[in-house]
């Protein structure tokens, strides 16, 4: 009888178990997709080297899993706390009719089991189809070969999720008997009478909040973007974060006081149909959600930011990639400052030491070298502009030296792959970066004509900003000056060695990569190299890259990031829109006899629905508002940060974002304004 009864009661209940339902099937659905990376990428045709950061990006998601759980759990728990609230007329009345609390406990444990099981099978389901189409975004980002695809379901995946969900329904089952157990006859059958205490707030106090409020959230915004440069530890960063989120919460304490007092003012509006009652109801909910709504306010505003960076790294680092992979392989020479007295520029040092070490070099073309010198006299500071080389922050530049090289080299090396080379004057100079952090900081220097002295003689910029040129990935500054300038007596820092495959068969090609990649090619150098530094005393390293493996690298990082950030930020949307949701159908539901009132009066039923969707429209477009004000400053400060993964592509992620979070909020704020439709007309 009590399981009839129990199934009897979530199909009479359907309407208030909906945004329970959904969330739980959202979130067990993302659970299984995130958790399935894993077993996907098993059939996707990748190098080693890729299959290796898989692995770690596995690792970091099963890590990543555990605070998802903690947050869906919460989530679970506070659905079902809504439920109780809204059933605990119902439980009074099984305990009126002879019914013990341990049969209404029963009760509540079937339905709990039901529910969990139902939503888990449809949640599981769903994520399966949905991890099929994450597979070719899996391949997008890996640049896989899906010729070896099948549909694949993971069984780890599906345990893992079981047993996590299993876990939160246990706890939200006891939870429920613990609430019945306790609950005395009387509160359970006048629980649907009490209503929340909505206190009215003084509108003057409301104002100053407010100012205080602003005041606050200006001088963070301020803080984090045009004085970012003033932030020099993470203490100070806090401090911004910590003023944005009191800011968050007074802005929610005061607006509900301050919304009434404008709008009477406006006396046409205000009493213009039943719009008095549709703006008390709004600041009403408003009044009794501060903390919450405070709370999914900064949900949202994660989202924002952890969607958009993500997306925008992954943009960044394919313009990048395209960008600083120019050749197929480039061998790197690092030298100790006093190895420069022994070593001679002429000639193709690199491929020397490279035929010595028995590294076979007959498969390469296009073989260009450049020498990179340390300057003593020249300073990566000497080039800042006024405001960053006077900040205190930039002690480290005034000591490291400048990476120079002859204009002559660096054109040899573009022109081997068709890039664009530079003619200079012989009093002339060019920066090259495409380091963002670093980037800003050369221009204003170049843009004031910031001058440099090299042996008595003055040099001038040829342009007034960088010039996204390419020597080796992440430039973070290297100073191109005219062949006649003599290096001689300078320190060497850097011989680059570059050069292409002489051939294009892709077998061959990867067969060359694995090459120089192996460690037997580091094998090989490190034993001649320790040879060498016997015989003359001199200290060098050699490092050998190929394009394949950087790409590899820089695109398993990505999709890492990409994959976590999207993981975490629609649980962050999901959390915060169904506790707003939640909220709304709560506050439907005391406010029920309202409406009841506003139909013996004589209020046509089309008024009262379209003053629902009003108060609905308000109550979720409110956090939605101000999380993207906070993400507006928010994002500057993010990609600040991320500045070392480029800036491109900021706003197609930035509306890429926009579109995954009113997809997931506007489904959410279609299914609570049906069911708090329903919820005041019965």
């Amino acid at each position: 009888m009590l399981f009839k009864l129990s199934t009897r009661n979530i199909r009479k209940s359907m309407q208030n178990y909906l945004i329970y339902f959904a969330t739980l099937i959202l979130g067990v659905a993302i659970f299984y997709v995130f958790n399935a990376l894993g077993s996907q990428t098993v059939m996707l045709k990748v190098s080693s080297n890729t299959e290796e950061i898989i692995n770690l990006m596995n690792e970091a998601m099963s890590v990543v899993s555990v605070f998802v759980s903690v947050v869906l759990g919460f989530l679970v728990v506070y659905a079902s706390t809504f439920l109780m609230k809204r059933r605990k007329k119902e439980f009074g009345i099984y305990l009126t009719l002879g019914m013990g609390k341990t049969q209404v406990a029963k009760i509540l444990v079937i339905e709990t089991l039901l529910i969990g099981v139902i939503s888990l099978v449809i949640g599981l389901l769903l994520g399966i189809g949905i991890s099929q189409g994450m597979s070719v975004v899996t391949a997008n980002l890996f640049e896989a070969d899906m010729t070896n695809f099948q549909f694949m379901v993971s069984t780890s995946a599906i345990i893992k999720t079981i047993i996590y969900f299993a876990i939160m329904y246990v706890i939200v089952m006891a939870l429920d008997v613990i609430i019945v157990s306790r609950a005395k006859l009387i509160n359970l059958l006048y629980a649907g009478a009490k209503a929340q205490k909505n206190h009215a707030k003084n509108p003057v106090v409301c104002v100053l909040v407010f100012i205080i409020a602003a005041i606050l959230l200006g001088t963070a915004y301020y803080k984090v973007t045009a004085g970012v440069r003033t932030i020099s530890d993470f203490q100070g960063l806090g401090i911004q974060i910590a003023k944005g989120i009191i800011g968050t919460f007074l802005v929610f304490w005061s607006v509900s006081g301050m919304l009434l007092a404008i709008v009477k003012r406006c006396r046409r509006f205000y009493y213009k149909g039943i719009n008095s009652f549709s703006v008390k109801e709004l600041g009403s909910r408003i009044n009794t959600t501060v903390f919450s709504g405070g709370i999914i306010c900064l949900l949202l505003f994660f989202t924002i930011c952890i969607l958009s960076s993500a997306m925008a790294i992954r943009n960044s680092m394919n313009h990048v990639l395209e960008t600083c992979t120019p050749v197929d392989v480039q061998v790197s020479k690092l030298y100790s400052y006093d190895a420069a007295e022994d070593y001679d520029i002429t000639g193709h040092n690199v491929e020397e030491n490279l035929k010595s070490c028995d590294i076979d070099t007959s498969k390469l073309t296009d073989v260009t070298e450049m020498i990179l010198y340390a300057p003593e006299e020249i300073r990566v500071g000497d080039f800042f502009g006024k405001a960053f080389a006077e900040s205190g922050s930039e002690d480290y530049f005034k000591e490291a030296s400048m990476e120079t090289m002859h204009i002559g080299d660096y054109n040899a090396f573009v022109s081997s792959f068709g890039g664009t080379t530079i003619d200079l004057a012989e009093d002339e100079y060019v920066i090259l970066c495409n380091y963002g952090e670093m980037e800003p900081r050369y221009n204003e220097g170049l843009a004031e004509g910031q001058t440099v002295t090299i042996k008595g003689k003055t040099y001038h910029p040829k342009y007034s900003t960088c010039v996204d040129g390419i020597v080796h990935i992440s430039n973070s500054g290297v100073l191109l000056v005219p062949d006649s300038v003599d290096m001689s007596d300078c320190d060497f820092w850097y011989d680059i060695y570059s050069a292409n495959y002489n051939t294009t068969d892709q077998t061959e090609v990867d067969a060359l990569n694995e090459y120089y990649s192996d460690a037997h090619f580091y094998k090989l150098q490190e034993a001649k190299t320790e040879a060498a530094l016997d015989e003359d005393g001199s200290y060098y390293s050699m490092n050998c890259e190929t394009s394949k493996r950087l790409r590899d690298n820089s695109v398993g990082l990505t999709a890492m990031i990409v994959f976590i950030g999207i993981y975490l930020g629609v649980v962050f949307l999901i959390s915060g829109a169904a506790i707003l949701s939640l909220k709304e159908l709560s506050e439907a539901a005391d406010s029920k006899e309202k409406y009841r009132i506003l139909r013996r009066i004589g209020v046509d039923e089309k008024k009262i629905r379209h003053s629902l969707l009003a108060q609905s429209g308000v109550f979720f477009a409110m956090p939605l508002l101000l999380a993207i004000v906070h993400s507006v400053f928010g994002m500057q400060t993010a990609m600040f940060i991320l500045t070392a993964f480029g800036r491109g592509g900021l706003l197609g992620s930035i509306l890429l974002a926009a579109a995954v979070i009113l997809v997931i909020y506007g489904i959410y704020f279609v299914i609570t304004y049906i069911c708090s439709r329903k919820i005041i007309s019965e």
